[in-house]
């Protein structure tokens, strides 16, 4: 398996589809209802018969029954399975297509409350033992548009993991899958390409905004997500020991695809935890890595995070990458930003083959004993890319708040090895464990540097290089020309034991003390910086900044 603060908003073209499914719903939409008490339903559950009229009060009983029905859909209608309710699919049908369902009106399939239980009652229940598939999306033979699907308010489990929670192929558009929990299959959600297209007018052989929402994906065998499509979100959302396999398996993998360059991603406030765990319960695999073309993209809020002690070396946090040997890879104006990333492997985020990126206000912690490995904050390039893949080139790293804990140590952040126009500014880097620590690693000519400078490094105990192999702060201002506005001083952080890495107060030393041009105009929490932006991931102001995170103004 193949391994500016103004925030990015969507391109029109891709989002009023999705608006579609959700500000829409068809008038005098049609709704069937469905009922099953099997093992895992609440007391009291009634179950209904596949004989009844599918009403509320006179459900279906079978996800067969449903399943069929599903394909018979108009436009805007909906399906709905009862709350407290459970179902064995074992032997049941996996397709739910419709190809009369739009993205204006969307069918939809969820829960309802049924009258005989207190509410709120749990979220149906569908449990799958004979490895096939909770929901495939995907037409057989040659590919064929479909569009507008909602799956909501659904809890789907397998005991056998070789199906997929939700498998998406053939030129599927405008699906919302959201608060959903998808447990114990092979891959959680799978996006899985197309065949040729038929004679069919519109179809284009993409499968294209495909959004997961509020969704629990635990426990699955190889993956979590799988696949890439251009507008496609995943969002608010948790990931959690998916994968088994070392290097190959992960929480989130946006893979390439057969048709080209991937457009649009978005990767948006997600919690990502306990990746690809060996027998001994230790992360061995990235988070969440990105491989193939892809354009576009933003990595924006997301928690990734390990137990200091349970992660391996390759347990990387963030990475877009080049992954595979003889296939021509670029990434194209990513964004990294406002990520919190903790006690991963020996890279917290990176990238490689990126061109016109960002990485910023970033927050990384990183616990992890240097006596395992040595970490690199951020990494650019995090890996040799292969002689086809594209050049790195106008890579901006600014306001990132980085901590290395007294057992760890390293480098704060690599950035060189190729192109130019790069932007290194207003960081902020405290190291409290041993000597041998260097703040950067910046080996190009100092042509090939756009702006290097308002950064705060700091190491605690022992020697330590501003630059790796250019000595001291005051020595690489000698020889480069650059950080002559930049400081060793201790940046100030309020608690990095307690990961907070905002400033301890007004006087704090990275207070600002950012780039005053070049810093993010907005911090990690979307506040604006002003005239005098400080160094680091976040702004300080006359207010209080409670472990939540949310601003309250001081009292007049």
């Amino acid at each position: 398996m193949r391994a500016g603060p103004n925030r990015t908003r969507f391109p029109a073209s891709l989002l009023f589809p999705l608006l579609g499914l959700m500000l829409y719903p068809a008038a005098q939409a049609a709704s069937f209802h469905v009922c099953d008490c099997a093992s895992g339903a609440q007391p009291g559950c009634q179950a209904g018969s596949d004989e009844q009229p599918g009403t509320a009060d006179l459900p279906w009983q079978s996800y067969e029954r449903a399943r069929q029905a599903f394909a018979q859909l108009s436009p805007g209608d909906e399906l709905r399975f009862c709350r407290g309710g459970a179902w064995t699919i074992d032997g049941a049908g996996e397709r739910w297509i419709n190809s009369a369902c739009t993205a204006e009106q969307a069918c939809r399939v969820g829960a309802y409350q049924p009258a005989q239980l207190s509410e709120p009652a749990p979220r149906p229940f569908l449990l799958r033992n004979d490895g096939g598939h909770g929901f495939s999306l995907a037409d057989g033979g040659t590919a064929e548009q479909e569009e507008g699907y909602v799956f909501e308010s659904l809890v789907i489990h397998s005991t056998t993991p070789t199906g997929y929670g939700f498998f998406i192929q053939n030129d599927v558009d405008d699906v919302l899958i959201r608060d959903v929990e998808i447990v114990g299959f092979r891959i959680g959600v799978y996006l899985a390409g197309a065949n040729d297209c038929s004679p069919v007018p519109g179809c284009d052989g993409r499968n294209e905004r495909i959004v997961l929402e509020q969704a629990t994906v635990l426990d699955n065998q190889a993956f979590g997500w799988l696949g890439s499509s251009n507008g496609s979100e995943i969002r608010d959302s948790h990931f959690e020991n998916n994968g088994s396999l070392a290097v190959f398996d992960h929480n989130i993998y946006l893979s390439d695809t057969s048709d080209g360059l991937v457009t649009g991603m978005r990767v948006l406030r997600n919690r990502l935890h306990r990746s690809a765990l060996d027998e001994e319960g230790v992360c061995r695999a990235v988070s969440l890595v990105v491989h193939g073309r892809h354009s576009d993209l933003l990595i924006e809020g997301n928690e990734v995070w390990e137990l200091p002690g349970a992660a391996a070396g390759g347990c990387w946090g963030i990475s877009v990458d080049p992954g595979y040997a003889g296939e021509a890879e670029a990434f194209s104006d990513v964004v990294i930003r406002g990520n919190t990333v903790r006690n991963v492997g020996n890279q917290a985020i990176g990238i490689a083959a990126c061109n016109h990126c960002l990485i910023e206000n970033n927050v990384i912690v990183q616990e992890q004993a240097l006596s395992s490995f040595s970490s690199i904050g951020i990494a650019a390039p995090n890996r040799a890319r292969m002689a086809n893949d594209q050049v790195m080139d106008q890579v901006t790293i600014r306001n990132n708040s980085i901590w290395f804990g007294p057992e760890a140590g390293g480098t704060g952040i690599r950035l060189g090895g190729e192109g130019g126009a790069h932007e290194l500014v207003s960081n902020a880097i405290r190291n409290d464990g041993g000597p041998g620590f260097d703040c950067f690693e910046l080996d190009l000519p100092a042509e090939r540097y756009q702006a290097v400078d308002h950064n705060h490094c700091h190491a605690s105990q022992g020697a330590f290089e501003w630059a790796d192999g250019q000595g001291s702060l005051a020595q690489w201002q000698s020889s480069s020309g650059f950080d002559l506005h930049s400081s060793t001083e201790a940046p100030g952080f309020l608690d990095p034991p307690g990961f907070r890495l905002e400033a301890s107060g007004a006087d704090a030393p990275m207070v600002g003390a950012g780039h005053p041009t070049a810093s993010s105009p907005r911090d990690i929490l979307g506040l604006p910086r002003g005239p005098a932006p400080d160094a680091g991931a976040y702004q300080w102001r006359a207010g209080s900044l409670f472990q939540d995170r949310f601003e309250t103004p001081t009292s007049p």
